[in-house]
């Protein structure tokens, strides 16, 4: 009876052990789409696309002198829908500065002639389990200016 008990309590951790035993490192999800996503509709002024990666209570952070001017989404996908069409002429590149199974922090930064603008977004999981991008702070690095106005940052492109 005693090895019965035994064998039946081996069994029951093995399974046990099985069942929630380490499967390998866990898939990076959707978060990088999330962040493309940023990345294009800034460059391309896409406001719909914005619109779907951005939580509801989401907010844009622009430090100005000694204040944060805050936007919120609607403002923010509204602004970006009155200049579409316009194409940002910059680089772009993402790093991912910190991650866990809910939050992703990443840094994006767009390069152009002048400046670099730095977006650190802060992007969750929201109760249905989709990454949605929570906040963004942006700053500005300034670098060399040109010798002659000549580059574009930005241009209207028009759509027959």
């Amino acid at each position: 009876m005693n090895k019965k008990l035994l064998v039946v309590c081996i069994i029951s951790l093995l399974s046990a052990t099985a069942t929630y035993a380490y499967t390998g490192p866990k898939s990076d999800g959707d978060y990088k789409v999330v962040i493309n996503d940023f990345i294009d509709s800034h460059v391309n002024s896409d406001y719909k696309k914005l619109k779907n990666i951005m939580d509801d209570n989401s907010s844009l952070n622009i430090p100005r002198g000694n204040k944060v001017i805050k936007q919120d989404k609607s403002s923010l996908v509204e602004s970006l829908r009155n200049n579409s069409g316009t194409k940002q002429n910059c680089e772009s590149d993402y790093q991912v500065l910190a991650k866990s199974d809910a939050l992703v922090i990443a840094r994006v930064d767009f390069s152009y002639h002048d400046t670099i603008q730095h977006n650190y977004l802060i992007v969750e999981k929201d109760d249905n389990e989709q990454w949605k991008i929570a906040q963004v702070y942006k700053m500005f690095d300034d670098i060399e200016a040109p010798v002659n106005n000549e580059r574009v940052t930005a241009k209207k492109e028009f759509k027959n």
